[in-house]
């Protein structure tokens, strides 16, 4: 007798390994995508603090801090070179001093901890409104608050 096919364990065997395999991959996957969407965030946090250090010294600031408390008023997003209306990055909005995109909303002046910061906050789920923070001092990245996202992204707790 002459059979072609699998037999019903051989088939089981081949349903449990990619079961296996989609729940070591899945996660990790999330990982990367995750990793993706905070190096998107990261580059227009410095699109946003270079934009805005320029904007400080053609006003004659030495920074961006000082420009902003001493008139607020000129430190808004719509004033910087890289954001008036015909520049905008592609699925991004600006309404006052927030540029609102697809994946995050995006502040040029936070103040935490007396430390003054970059902010993009994330708007969608996994870690919806998880603070991403650039420092404007050291022009590092930092998380807030502290939980899976911080962790996710490998980025310190401020």
């Amino acid at each position: 007798m002459n059979k072609k096919g699998f037999t019903l364990v051989e088939l089981l065997a081949v349903v449990l390994i990619v079961a296996i395999l989609s729940g070591v991959a899945l996660p990790q996957y999330r990982k990367v995508v995750e990793k993706a969407r905070l190096s998107e965030a990261e580059s227009m946090m410095r699109v946003i603090y270079d934009s805005s250090e320029r904007l400080a010294g053609e006003f004659g600031y030495r920074n961006f801090v000082e420009m902003y408390q001493n008139n607020a008023s000129k430190a808004v997003l719509s004033r910087m070179d890289m954001f008036d209306s015909s520049n905008l990055p592609k699925g991004c909005s600006l309404s006052g001093n927030t540029l609102t995109c697809a994946k995050f909303i995006f502040t040029p002046y936070v103040v935490k901890n007396g430390r003054y910061f970059v902010q993009a906050q994330k708007r969608d789920n996994p870690y919806k409104d998880t603070l991403i923070l650039f420092d404007r001092g050291n022009q590092q990245l930092y998380c807030s608050p502290d939980g899976d996202a911080c962790d996710t992204y490998g980025l310190d707790v401020l």
